[in-house]
């Protein structure tokens, strides 16, 4: 045998396919419009869902009641018709009766445990006093779910809103809500007078309980600075239950067609990518690997 043939014999990456092995062995366009149906499917699905979950935060924060704080002595009456838990929302951006309010956030929340305003609840009726409470306080901390116990915002529509204080109705009915700003609201700035802060060498030389009371005074000192800084404006609240509960944040809604969505886009890359490799050749057969495997790398 020549050793031509020979070395044909021994390099079978020199033969090609029959052009009719190779058409065949193409995949078909059709992966392509298989490809664009499920992104398209799943982009669909995701924006159903979204347009879906806006309609339901947007009938869920409108409807809220309003009203201007601080209020008088008669305060707010508010109609709750299912019992439950009830945020008092103190919303820095939001439209009442006509009026564009538009206020920084500190204006209430100063410091997380010296809000600038008091809050009182009684029922309508009896002027039965409810028990108000900071949001969180109180309440079993679910390390699994991020978002449970948390100060409860949403920003939806030109309203931008902040749970600040927190009760629970315990029947349905008429409460009334009072609020009015903290006397520290209404001092000078330079009428408080805040304590130094202590070095290291006085902390040691202090009893641990008299060290404790002098923090704890120039901590009071401070916020009662911080409050006097505030100017005592009428702003907005609206009250109502969590109005982001089972809107965006259910597995079943958002997240879940964000799941599908993001699935979607992977089978469609990855499909196109791959039908494009085969039907331009640029994938080894097989047959050519294990010929690799058997006969080594051909001689050049």
């Amino acid at each position: 045998m020549a050793r031509s043939d020979r070395a044909s014999m021994m390099n079978p990456m020199d033969s090609e396919p029959a052009p009719e092995q190779t058409e065949r062995n193409r995949p078909s366009r059709k992966w392509y419009l298989l490809s664009a149906v499920v992104l398209a499917g799943s982009l669909g699905l995701f924006i159903a869902v979204l347009v879906h979950k806006a309609q339901a935060l947007r009938e869920r924060i409108e409807p809220l009641p309003r009203f201007v704080g601080p209020t008088n002595e008669a305060g707010f009456v508010v109609t709750i018709d299912e019992p439950g838990k009830q945020n008092i929302f103190y919303e820095n951006r939001g439209e009442f009766d006509g009026t564009l309010y538009d206020t920084r956030r500190r204006q209430i929340w100063t410091t997380f445990d010296a809000p600038a305003m008091q809050c009182t609840v009684t029922h309508a009726g009896s002027g039965k006093a409810v028990e108000v409470r900071l949001p969180g306080v109180g309440e079993t901390t679910d390390k699994r779910e991020v978002t449970k116990d948390l100060i409860v915002a949403y920003d939806f529509n030109g309203r931008l809103g902040h749970s600040a204080w927190v009760f629970d109705a315990d029947q349905p009915g008429e409460y009334r809500v009072v609020l009015s700003y903290n006397e520290a609201v209404y001092l000078e700035p330079g009428d408080v007078e805040i304590p130094p802060e202590l070095t290291k060498a006085e902390k040691k030389k202090m009893v641990s309980a008299d060290g404790a009371a002098y923090e704890a005074a120039r901590r009071d000192a401070v916020e009662r600075a911080a409050l006097a800084e505030l100017e005592p404006i009428e702003v907005l609240f609206a009250v109502g239950p969590d109005p982001t509960v089972g809107s965006f944040f259910e597995v079943i809604g958002l997240k879940g067609a964000a799941t599908v969505l993001a699935f979607g886009f992977t089978f469609a890359v990855l499909t196109s990518l791959v039908t494009l490799m085969l039907r331009n050749g640029h994938v080894t057969p097989r047959g050519e690997v294990e010929h690799i495997r058997r006969f080594g790398k051909p001689s050049e």
